[in-house]
């Protein structure tokens, strides 16, 4: 069972967790595979990704894992030279999340502007894109220069639907105006915890409405 992906030291492990081979175990009995969850530290110093998955098992909430992230972290820097900047720890809560994340930075993109981008793409269409039952992940492979594209999934079954298609312009334009201090806030305060997701912040959203 892996706990860190070291990318640097062992670039195949990249691609291992790509195609979903990372922590698998087959029953004896059954002859069944099949990947354990569990937490999992993805670091790729080369291009600036460090990614922690803490999966919301055994009853945990957002709240419990976030809670534990901030501890690990407080721990890391304690560690650090004074003069030694933190890096960027992303927290993610799922195993696909764990995989469009480092899509996400590998392309550069922001990812609290990518979970906005989400959050916008379920409100403008609440009976195609509900939100209880349909995830939206980043599609890199499909993505061109003119748009970026998000695959529709079915959180229950796991299998893919659909594609929606947003304007790259639009997302560099959002990201010019979120670049400003005042409204870099707003968006801290859409998403204001290390857990960045668009469709729960929507679905609170739309309870508390």
């Amino acid at each position: 069972m892996w706990d860190v992906l070291d990318v640097d030291a062992a670039p195949k492990l990249r691609q291992a967790l790509l195609t979903n081979q990372i922590n698998r175990v087959t029953c004896v009995g059954c002859g069944q595979s099949f990947r354990i969850d569990k937490p999992l530290i993805y670091r790729d110093r080369e291009q600036g990704i460090f990614i922690h998955l803490d999966p919301l098992t055994g009853g945990r909430t957002v709240e419990d894992i976030e809670a534990t992230f901030r501890e690990a972290v407080a721990e890391l820097s304690d560690l650090l030279p004074s003069d030694a900047p933190a890096p960027e720890i992303h927290l993610v809560a799922e195993w696909s999340e764990l995989i469009e994340r480092i899509f996400v930075l590998e392309e550069g993109l922001d990812a609290r502007l990518i979970e906005h981008v989400k959050y916008n793409l379920y409100r403008q269409n609440p009976s195609k894109l509900p939100a209880e039952r349909k995830g939206l992940l980043f599609n890199a492979q499909d993505s061109t220069e003119e748009q970026l594209c998000f695959v529709v999934q079915d959180r229950l079954t796991k299998k893919l639907e659909a594609m929606l298609h947003f304007a790259r312009a639009d997302y560099e334009a959002l990201l010019n105006i979120f670049d400003s201090g005042s409204q870099l806030e707003l968006l801290k305060e859409q998403f204001p915890g290390p857990y960045l997701n668009g469709r729960l912040r929507f679905l609170q959203d739309a309870a508390e409405e």
